[in-house]
């Protein structure tokens, strides 16, 4: 960890990190803050929250475990707006205990899923004006795909792209969208593992400065050696919430 933060002190990211460890015994002061990121630490899985005054913006709900006390006190008088790459139950599954706040579903998984998941998405309705809030790539080619990871959208909100679980077959069609290069933080695809996030990709992100795996090591071992090693060679530091917990960044 001594380690991780030469490297970002050295590279001076300062999109304004807040960067703590949530769990820490004198954890900064967030209650000025009106606009700001939040990783999740959820175990095997991927939460992103963005904060802002009369809102919060979910990137994927799911994991293994969730800071529910933690979300109540950010987003339950805010209004809550739900962006799902795709169907995977490590990416959706806090809608299963989804509390009785004002929310909206913004961005629904592509294609179609089992009756239970299509059944629990139906309790929330569309959000009104979202447009312009995100960048987002989506497939064209729903019913050709083999698996739900393919079908994943690939979304950028404020320099953070979250792929899902896409992988580099996919990878090598978004890339080379203009929105994707001006990234800085990453939420590794698949949570780290060697199917997504390729040489490729990252020679197209010249601005990336930080990647998070939101993943846990210890039972699925993600992210993989692989992906480390290709993160060093591009000189990106790596971040897992696994080891520091919920990841907080100001925007």
């Amino acid at each position: 960890m001594k380690k991780t933060l030469e490297l970002l002190l050295s590279q001076r990211l300062f999109i304004g990190v807040v960067l703590l460890i949530s769990l820490s015994a004198s954890p900064l002061r967030r209650d000025s803050l009106s606009n700001y990121m939040v990783i999740w630490n959820v175990g095997q899985g991927q939460w992103v929250t963005a904060v802002r005054e009369k809102e919060c913006l979910h990137f994927d709900v799911g994991g293994e475990f969730f800071p529910w006390k933690k979300l109540k006190a950010l987003c339950k008088a805010r209004e809550n707006k739900i962006f799902l790459s795709h169907w995977d139950w490590d990416h959706i599954g806090g809608l299963a205990k989804w509390p009785s706040w004002s929310s909206c579903l913004a961005l629904p998984p592509s294609g179609k899923s089992s009756k239970r998941k299509m059944k629990m998405l139906e309790r929330f309705s569309g959000c009104a004006n979202t447009e312009n809030v995100i960048q987002q790539w989506s497939p064209s080619n729903i019913k050709s795909l083999k698996d739900t990871n393919s079908a994943s959208h690939v979304v950028e909100y404020q320099q953070f792209l979250m792929p899902g679980d896409s992988p580099r077959t996919q990878e090598k069609i978004w890339r080379t969208n203009s929105w994707i290069g001006k990234a800085r933080v990453l939420v590794l695809g698949h949570h780290g593992s060697r199917t997504s996030t390729s040489t490729e990709l990252l020679d197209n992100l010249p601005h990336l400065q930080m990647a998070v795996a939101s993943a846990r090591w210890a039972r699925y071992h993600h992210p993989h050696a692989e992906t480390e090693s290709l993160l060093k060679q591009h000189h990106i530091a790596l971040l897992r919430t696994e080891d520091w917990g919920n990841l907080w960044f100001e925007l």
